[in-house]
């Protein structure tokens, strides 16, 4: 059976969502009390607003630090992701729920995602994040796409991909 691109990428997304739980079980160390982080991005929220920052002149930096957070946490439901995320592929709000509610079991916090820098170009911005790692002795830096919708800013699809494929590095 041949799947579509459309279907195939939710299909995909939701596996690597689901392949996530075994990775961060295998990461996890019950025996430390300290907030850990890995390569493994998930974040809790620190604001109450779950809509996407609108900006006339851009993506700004703290923006971007806001939407990222917001998006990856636990705490933010399925509605408000919508809000958050690019949701022009199916699945990508799904995915990225499922995923959020396993890493915040393995005990992934906001703070350990710091943007860095924003380059926005058009409708299209690119966020430098450095992500805290206990597999590292300093943050890597990764980047993070972010898509103008109408006036908001969201997570591009193509960052919820890597973020819940991110898994595959650890051989889940």
């Amino acid at each position: 059976m041949k799947m579509s691109p459309a279907v195939r990428r939710p299909v995909v997304a939701a596996a690597s969502a689901a392949a996530v739980v075994a990775m961060l079980a295998g990461c996890s160390n019950s025996d430390d009390d300290a907030t850990t982080a890995s390569s493994s991005p998930v974040t809790a929220s620190e604001s109450d607003s779950s809509s996407a920052p609108s900006s006339a002149d851009g993506l700004t930096k703290d923006d971007a630090q806001k939407t990222l957070r917001t998006a990856l946490s636990e705490e933010t439901s399925t509605d408000d992701l919508k809000g958050l995320v690019d949701d022009s592929v199916p699945g990508t709000v799904q995915a990225l729920a499922a995923y959020n509610k396993v890493a915040a079991k393995a005990g992934y916090t906001p703070d350990i995602y710091t943007v860095k820098s924003v380059e926005v170009s058009g409708d299209k911005a690119t966020a430098k994040v450095a992500i805290a790692s206990p597999h590292t002795s300093k943050p890597i830096e990764m980047p993070f796409g972010f898509v103008k919708q109408g006036d908001d800013w969201k997570l591009s699809a193509d960052a919820v991909t890597t973020l819940t494929e991110m898994n595959k590095q650890h051989g889940s």
